[in-house]
């Protein structure tokens, strides 16, 4: 008895693995990459000079862009900034500059190959809550891409 319990176990085992397997959806593989930027300095409502990261070379024939976060390590003393990102397709987003060091997401990428060039630089607002004699903003961003292939 205690035989025939366990070979009926064993296919009952196999018969739901097998199933599981033919119902169950392929999910994507995921990769991604992370780039930092040089120090973005800008001043008095003006721009920084734009930082050039590349994404190196990305797995899969067809990648298309999940999701990008930016984290941003904000100088003491900082004034209100844009951030503006150039994806390698040429498409510009843009968002508000976090006040404190920290991680923002940036949406409009999706579906984009990373692979290539992207372009990074920020904005000053021109008003200084700071103090500031000038309006300054400083901040070095790292870019990560997340993509499935």
């Amino acid at each position: 008895m205690r035989k025939v319990t366990k070979r009926v176990l064993t296919a009952f085992m196999a018969c739901m693995m097998i199933c599981l397997m033919t119902v169950s959806p392929v999910l994507a593989a995921t990769g991604n990459f992370s780039k930092t930027t040089v120090k973005l300095n800008a001043i008095n409502g003006g721009n920084s000079r734009e930082s050039r990261v590349t994404s190196g070379s990305v797995l899969g024939d067809d990648p298309s862009i999940t999701k990008v976060e930016l984290f941003c390590n904000v100088s003491s003393g900082t004034d209100p900034y844009t951030i503006y990102v150039q994806s390698p397709s040429g498409t510009v987003r843009s968002i508000s500059g976090p006040s404190r060091t920290g991680t923002v997401k940036i949406s409009g990428f999706e579906g984009e190959n990373p692979e290539g060039p992207w372009t990074i630089w920020i904005k000053n607002s021109g008003i200084s809550y700071n103090g500031n004699m000038y309006p300054v903003s400083t901040v070095t961003i790292t870019l990560k891409v997340t993509y499935s292939y």
